[in-house]
């Protein structure tokens, strides 16, 4: 995956999104600004243009990529279904080729092959219940992998090789909300991100991503997983909230959660967080104009030895006119797994 075609991608995506949005307003039932360059509104199949595509499993349930090969080595990703012979998933991973499986059985797809190679690499998985999932990704960075759990919404025009471009060239912006700093943040590795995605039939998008970090120390490992939640907003209906809930074990402990509630860049962030408990919330609310149209939240925990929870993030759109007032929902719930090595 060149490095060339990322930057050409991400230009396009940020002057085509700029251009779009450029004198409009978030208020009634005029298209609101978006945030730039997250590739999420955009025809996020293009970044396979650049990209040589294995096609693994029953490829007559998939669309053709741009460009594919019969060869496993000359390729630079590879896209299957849940068929596809899970050796030959594996050696492309190992080989540093993200590996993409689609439909029914994609998330078993994904766990089969990671649960090959969790003696090398570190990782998360936010697997999604009772919801249709349309894609789930595994790309290797090192010896931690980046997972991507792509909910079936309907808005992708281009499935699954929309949501597989997204994938490999989009990106989430940085925190609107304040991340607080610790003495002790050198002492954290990184061990891997998990997202959950989601495009509206009516053009909304959300994400959340999921990082996890570890601590190896005389007392034991100590993990910290860091979660920020994106969204924007699309004709008329502007950012209402959005929600993270995040319920481990009752005998794991919480040692710490954060952020403290604030309001930073037209964004407020309420910590709701139950440590008794061992559950971690946060609710994020835009504050300003430009907050309705696109926000990103940020919050997290830490804890101890291993990570496991149920999740629940969910995002909320309301058209606020004269006359009625609407809204629209995205949701995913499910289970996080994460393997963090030894």
């Amino acid at each position: 995956m060149p490095s060339s075609s990322r930057r050409g991608f991400l230009a396009a995506v940020s002057t085509a999104v700029l251009t779009g949005s450029a004198g409009c307003t978030a208020l009634g039932r005029s298209r609101p600004n978006v945030n730039p360059a997250t590739g999420l509104s955009q025809d996020t199949s293009q970044a396979l243009d650049d990209e040589v595509v294995y096609v693994a499993g029953n490829g007559g349930d998939l669309p053709t990529p741009p460009t594919t090969t019969d060869s496993l080595a000359d390729a630079s990703a590879v896209l299957g279904t849940a068929t596809a012979d899970r050796t030959t998933l594996t050696q492309a991973f190992r080989s540093g080729k993200p590996v993409g499986v689609v439909g029914d059985g994609a998330t078993a797809a994904i766990r089969g092959l990671l649960d090959r190679v969790q003696e090398d690499y570190s990782f998360g998985v936010e697997m999604v219940r009772a919801r249709p999932v349309n894609l789930v990704v595994a790309a290797p960075r090192g010896d931690t992998v980046e997972t991507y759990t792509f909910v079936d919404e309907g808005g992708w025009n281009d499935p699954p090789l929309a949501p597989f471009g997204w994938a490999l060239e989009g990106r989430v912006p940085e925190c609107d909300t304040f991340v607080p700093e610790s003495s002790m943040d050198g002492a954290f590795e990184h061990a891997g991100t998990a997202h959950v995605v989601g495009r509206l039939s009516t053009g909304e998008t959300y994400v959340s991503r999921s990082e996890a970090s570890v601590s190896r120390q005389d007392a034991g490992l100590f993990v910290r997983l860091r979660t920020k939640l994106h969204t924007a907003a699309n004709d008329g209906y502007a950012v209402e909230e959005a929600l993270r809930e995040t319920d481990l074990p009752d005998d794991q402990r919480l040692h710490s959660v954060f952020p403290n509630p604030h309001t930073q860049n037209g964004v407020q962030v309420a910590n709701v967080s139950d440590t008794t408990r061992s559950t971690f919330a946060i609710e994020v609310t835009p504050e300003s104009p430009r907050a309705r149209s696109t926000l990103t939240g940020c919050g997290g925990f830490r804890t101890e030895e291993t990570l496991a929870y149920d999740y629940r993030t969910s995002f909320q759109w309301k058209n606020g006119g004269f006359l009625d007032t609407d809204r629209h929902y995205g949701t995913a719930t499910g289970r996080g797994e994460w393997s963090l090595g030894t």
